[in-house]
């Protein structure tokens, strides 16, 4: 799929621009030879190489293809002033005469060592003290996020992190030591998350991270994950190592399901992280596990769930929505845990996968009714569920009335078990495109 190229301010911080600045110091000093440098650089790292030579030599900013055609027609320039001067000219001074005479997109330069700008614009994005992006620069990368999730159709999850009793530690501990262990938390997390991972500090003890192209399941093993490394980390401890360790609390929001701006995004994960608060801290919690904003239609669909990965247990669904599927089972489940549902649906039998959690669990006659919210599903499924719901509200196809004796209809069932396993290799690449219940 197209990418769309990064922002401005991202491009001097990127992979890509330190290897073009080792070009300008090492590198080639003829037209053939940066011609030859820039096709192996963008075979390695992508189109995304011309926008980003540009910007570090000029910051100016263009897409991919513009920005190639930009460097086609300086290549050739440059081959034009070396056979009018006997002084052979630099890279620069080519691509000064190009945008200063030929296209006018400078008016007025100046001349910036290049190490000198990298630096000044770190200290305008990172936080002093951790290291981390910054809350402005975090405002900013949200919005884009998010107009770039939904342009190309992504996944985008947020994790908003608040340092458990932090103000006692600090209190009890000093400033100093609160500092410090800030900085070792700002280290986990940075060693937790990818490279495309957006992490800052949000403010004080609170902290943010962006997570695009991750749908909300791997979103929550991931926070998962980095809770676990924080407390492990033993940060806080005394010399000793006595003391209890500091823990985090996260909350989790995803794209599109849980919002549709930039700051309902962020709002919904801050919700998230005052219910992880409020359930006891040092925990994860996804946001609004009780709305419910699609409507209910009465279904009969079978299939089998597992929760462990060599067993599967048939069910009967009650009904079932965009956001969740009620069902009824002999074996009680407990609330919060992870489930890999198979269903087949009426009239075919057509069989789709999804991931769900455990909300509620009541006790109804003949077994217990279990209400889950759908957390996870494949594309195709997505769309072949939609279909179904579709067909089901407009009377096509009749909601058939329950029967707790009659057996799924569906195939062999293959399970999503625990909250520690990890994601079937047959969800790796889905999306989640359905919105929460």
């Amino acid at each position: 799929m197209k990418q769309e190229p990064g922002r401005p301010e991202d491009a001097l911080n990127s992979t890509i621009a330190d290897r073009i600045v080792s070009m300008l110091e090492e590198a080639p000093r003829t037209p053939a030879g940066w011609r030859r440098a820039m096709v192996r650089l963008a075979k390695e790292s992508g189109p995304e190489a011309y926008p980003t030579l540009l910007f570090v030599l000029t910051q100016l900013d263009f897409a991919n293809e513009p920005a190639r055609e930009h460097w086609d027609r300086i290549l050739r320039q440059w081959e034009e002033l070396n056979k009018r001067i006997p002084e052979k000219v630099d890279l620069r001074v080519a691509m000064l005469q190009y945008f200063l005479r030929s296209q006018r997109k400078l008016h007025n330069p100046a001349f910036v060592e290049i190490r000198i700008l990298r630096r000044t614009q770190a200290s305008a994005i990172y936080d002093e003290l951790t290291r981390l992006y910054n809350y402005r620069y975090f405002q900013d990368r949200v919005v884009s996020e998010v107009r770039r999730a939904q342009r190309y159709e992504h996944a985008l999850t947020l994790l908003m992190i608040d340092v458990d009793d932090f103000k006692a530690f600090n209190d009890t501990r000093g400033h100093l030591a609160g500092n410090m262990a800030l900085r070792r938390l700002a280290s986990v997390l940075r060693k937790t998350v990818r490279e495309v991972d957006v992490a800052a500090r949000y403010g004080g003890e609170e902290f943010a991270i962006l997570l695009p192209s991750t749908p909300k399941l791997a979103a929550l093993k991931l926070a998962e994950k980095l809770r676990q490394a924080v407390e492990k980390a033993g940060i806080g401890r005394d010399e000793a190592g006595k003391g209890r360790p500091l823990t985090v609390s996260v909350g989790v929001a995803s794209l599109p399901g849980d919002a549709g701006t930039a700051e309902e995004l962020v709002g919904r994960a801050d919700s998230a992280l005052y219910i992880a608060k409020s359930m006891g801290k040092n925990c994860v919690k996804p946001f609004s596990d009780e709305r419910r904003e699609h409507t209910r239609l009465d279904a009969t669909v079978s299939g089998f769930f597992s929760v462990l990965a060599k067993e599967r247990h048939p069910f009967a669904t009650t009904n079932v929505s965009e956001g969740g599927i009620l069902f009824h089972s002999a074996e009680p489940l407990p609330s919060g845990s992870m489930l890999r549902l198979q269903l087949a649906l009426p009239p075919s039998g057509e069989a789709i996968e999804c991931a769900v959690k455990v909300l509620r669990v009541i006790g109804a006659r003949g077994g217990f009714e279990i209400g889950t919210q759908i957390l996870h599903m494949p594309r195709l499924d997505v769309q072949r569920f939609r279909q179904f719901l579709k067909q089901l509200k407009a009377g096509e196809i009749a909601a058939a009335t329950p029967s707790r004796r009659n057996k799924p209809r569906a195939a062999a069932a293959v399970g999503q078990a625990s909250p520690g396993d990890e994601t079937p290799e047959t969800l790796d690449d889905t999306l989640p495109l359905l919105p929460v219940a």
